[in-house]
């Protein structure tokens, strides 16, 4: 393949992968989070009825996170036993057997080899929430805030959104993600979570899912390449 033909080619690949760019409106409403841009990590049942599904998406400068519960009749929130909590440990450093088996309220344990670094507790009303980091021998815990996030408090708009920059994470989107949900203020139990969809007391998870998915990171390094190629021509 000659050089023309091939920057056409990656031109169209490039072109492709500029449509996975989601910037996300933080109203409980997921109509924008459709499309290749999506990824879909998985539907787990609800804990009474419906059923929570677990998407992200990212642009230049953030990692967005989404729960559709909408059939549930449940919300995030700090009203013991009927609002939800959910909890999001990513792997920052991509390196196997580095990180924590057990998360920082000791829900849970992770198998590995490849282990989480920071984790997100939205665990808190009005959309606040924590995080702690791994600091090589015990978690870290950063305090409270509700930047970036809307819970979805009624029916209208009844899903959760969630924001987390880039630079907070090694600033690229791709990452090894975990979640799980529990009923507020019952930390030992579980009762969704991605991957494997595993409920109850002690859960154990492997690996997580990777964001964005290999082929997805592979095509946006592509247009990264038309850029160079573009360039030197």
């Amino acid at each position: 393949m000659n050089k023309r033909n091939m920057i056409g080619l990656l031109c169209l690949l490039a072109a492709a992968g500029q449509t996975w760019a989601l910037t996300a409106s933080l109203d409980g409403v997921l109509d924008e989070w459709t499309g290749s841009g999506v990824l879909n990590l998985g539907t787990q049942p609800g804990i009474e009825m419906g059923s929570y599904t677990l998407l992200a998406g990212w642009d230049a400068d953030n990692l967005y996170i989404a729960v559709n519960r909408n059939s549930t009749d449940r919300y995030l929130g700090d009203n013991y036993w009927t609002d939800d909590s959910f909890f999001l440990a990513i792997d920052i450093d991509g390196l196997p057997n580095s990180g924590s088996n057990k998360d920082g309220y000791g829900i849970l344990s992770f198998a590995g080899p490849m282990l989480p670094d920071l984790i997100y507790c939205y665990a808190g009303g009005s959309g606040w929430y924590e995080t702690c980091s791994w600091n090589g021998s015990g978690w870290n815990w950063n305090g409270w805030t509700n930047a970036g996030t809307y819970y979805g408090w009624n029916e209208s708009n009844p899903d959760d959104e969630m924001t987390i920059p880039l630079s907070a994470i090694g600033g690229s989107p791709q990452v090894m993600v975990w979640g799980w949900m529990t009923r507020e203020g019952v930390y030992d139990y579980v009762d969704a979570s991605w991957p494997g969809g595993y409920t109850g007391l002690g859960v154990v998870l492997g690996d997580g899912i990777l964001i964005p998915e290999p082929i997805t990171a592979a095509l946006l390094g592509l247009g990264g390449l038309v850029l160079a190629i573009r360039k030197k021509a």
